[in-house]
């Protein structure tokens, strides 16, 4: 199962287009945002996928945030959500809550940690758990989104480029 994974998208729509497209030309099946949607409005340009979403600590509007995930079926947004896709478990969450993360590594109880926060890319193994960050769409040098494998256990960081 391909799994499209991005985080921090901060209102920045142009780029969160050009990500889209991307997801699509690599035919995802699921997008994971891992928070910091900043808005609402941000929900439309994700609406045509599969989706898995949670809160980031620059979520602002969070009523209408839930409110729109479960119009488009995306079902409730927390702080944190857990599913199985392609017959491997997930975790995702933003990772400004470190206790949070810390427990899940060390739980082993996940194929995977999806998370976001720090505007940078990580795509490592601990405690037999594959961390992956995408970066991020704003407040960065480098503009990254992430596509898995859950077949190959392969992540391809992709980089999206500014027009500025």
């Amino acid at each position: 199962m391909k799994i499209g994974i991005i985080s921090d998208t901060h209102n920045n729509i142009e780029l969160t287009e050009k990500a889209i497209k991307i997801f699509e030309d690599n035919n995802i099946e699921l997008l994971v945002h891992a928070g910091d949607l900043t808005s609402p409005k941000m929900l439309d340009l994700f609406k045509k996928f599969k989706c898995k979403i949670v809160l980031g600590n620059g979520d602002i509007d969070i009523e209408d945030i839930c409110t729109k995930c479960k119009r488009f079926g995306f079902g409730s947004i927390e702080d944190s959500c857990v599913f199985e896709a392609g017959g491997k478990k997930f975790i995702a969450f933003h990772g400004n809550n470190v206790k949070m993360f810390r427990e899940a590594v060390m739980s082993g109880d996940y194929d995977y940690i999806i998370k976001g926060h720090t505007h940078h890319f990580e795509n490592y193994i601990s405690n037999n758990t594959r961390i992956i960050n995408p970066g991020s769409l704003y407040g960065t040098e480098e503009y990254t989104i992430a596509v898995l494998d859950t077949e190959s256990d392969q992540v391809s960081m992709i980089r999206v480029e500014d027009s500025c």
